[in-house]
């Protein structure tokens, strides 16, 4: 009977193993050819950004000795271009954990620099001595710049280094694994700390003024560390503040308080600004099993969050329906204005409309109880600025920030040119074009 059973289940059993065997064979291969398509990706956005760093530097150089204005407006152009370029190669790369933030403000400054100089009439504004003199900074710069990347390019090429690996060096804090490229990138932003003592000229610098007055112009008495946790406990319905973690941080040019607070196995993540103690981000991260409640319900969820936050007059103007969780855009509106600079988000979930996430740094430092949103010409005298070929949908009134970073009340104009979707902003006080941008595919959803 035992050699039967045996007879019958023995070859079950092997083929059993056969398919484990062949199944496990198979998880690996995937899981290599994986692993390799992304090495090839970082390795392309990585040489990608050694040859526009290398272009940019040639630009910068050529933009030297040009000497008609023509050809610099276009070779401006090409920094800007090249800069953005190179922006975009550093995001493709695994450096997450490598303090690479002072590289990327400077090539955002050199794109916004060689813009405004690019798209200007030069021959009524030609470069001036001190545009010349930061001309010359940037290449000296982007020169060094490229120079230690180009050392990071050839160890990777001869000691065979893969990109792979740099997360989890970083992470494991490995002695052991080559760091080259670790080491090479904390160099070139090293490099890079100098930004401060490059003139960008009145524009530029006015901007960057303007951002930091934002942060100094922020009502409200200096929170305490308890303060800060007694918010938290109110939003998260809590009857005592035990157990919450507080650390003091400084972001850019603001300081925060970061809470966190425990509740049974979850932790909800807090930052509160340490003048008013206004909250500016908020992490309520979960798992999202099931999808119960419509998306107006959710978006109501949304307003009443704000509501509780004291945060009137909000508009949802976008959401992102991703899962079991919905992200939803808002606006403050005044009067018949949007309000573009007072803008934050508001993830929710699905199935109970919990508050997962809240990112309201825009709003909070942008607020004004009161804009001037009377518009000096009329609709129909803005629209006549507007591209015939763009078909309109939708116009309404909204306050942008201009490319000065100046705070600009405009005729917003929406629709389409051919099958891609626009929105060109009219300046309701002289009617010029202030800005024109291709509408995202998840700024078009909304209710």
């Amino acid at each position: 009977m035992y050699r039967r059973i045996a007879a019958v289940l023995f070859p079950v059993a092997l083929v059993a193993i056969i398919g484990l065997g062949f199944w496990g064979y198979q998880e690996n291969q995937d899981k290599n050819s994986l692993l390799i398509k992304s090495e090839n990706q970082y390795q392309r956005a990585f040489h990608d950004l050694n040859f526009h760093m290398d272009k940019l530097q040639d630009e910068l150089g050529k933009a030297l000795a040009l000497n008609t204005r023509r050809q610099l407006s276009t070779c401006m152009t090409n920094v800007w271009r090249l800069s953005y370029s190179a922006q975009n190669d550093i995001g493709q790369l695994p450096l997450t954990l490598i303090p690479f933030d002072k590289t990327e403000d400077f090539l955002t400054n050199v794109g916004n620099f060689t813009y405004r100089v690019g798209v200007r009439d030069l021959d009524r504004e030609p470069l001036t001595e001190k545009e010349y003199k930061t001309l010359r900074t940037l290449y000296k710069r982007a020169n060094t710049v490229q120079h230690d990347l180009q050392k990071v390019q050839n160890q990777v090429l001869t000691k065979h280094l893969r990109w792979m690996d740099v997360e989890m060096a970083m992470a494991s804090e490995d002695k052991k694994m080559d760091n080259s490229i670790i080491d090479g990138f904390k160099q070139v932003d090293k490099l890079s700390e100098g930004l401060d003592e490059i003139d960008w000229g009145p524009t530029m610098n006015n901007a960057k003024a303007a951002q930091r007055n934002r942060y100094t112009k922020l009502k409200g008495k200096m929170a305490t560390p308890e303060d800060a946790k007694e918010k938290v406990a109110d939003i998260l319905d809590l009857s005592e503040t035990k157990g919450m973690d507080v650390v003091k941080n400084r972001k850019g040019d603001y300081e925060t308080y970061s809470v966190r607070a425990k509740r049974g196995n979850r932790e909800s993540h807090f930052d509160l600004t340490t003048t008013g103690n206004y909250v500016v981000w908020m992490m309520n991260d979960r798992t999202v099993k099931k999808r119960k409640l419509k998306l107006e319900e959710a978006q109501a969820k949304g307003i009443e969050f704000l509501d509780q936050l004291g945060y009137p007059q909000m508009e949802a103007t976008a959401y992102d329906d991703v899962g079991n969780t919905a992200s939803f855009t808002f606006m403050r509106k005044q009067d018949k204005a949007l309000i573009y600079p007072e803008t934050l988000v508001v993830k929710v979930a699905m199935d109970n409309g919990e508050v997962l996430g809240y990112q309201a740094e825009n709003y909070v430092f942008n607020f004004k109880e009161k804009r001037n949103t009377k518009p000096t010409i009329s609709e129909a005298d803005a629209r006549k600025n507007v591209n015939p070929r763009l078909k309109v949908k939708e116009s309404r009134l909204a306050v942008i920030l201009n490319d000065d970073g100046q705070e600009t009340l405009c005729y917003e104009f929406m629709g389409n040119l051919g099958k891609s979707p626009y929105r060109v902003f009219i300046n309701a006080q002289n009617g010029e074009e202030e800005k024109v941008e291709k509408i995202k595919e998840a700024d078009q959803n909304r209710l």
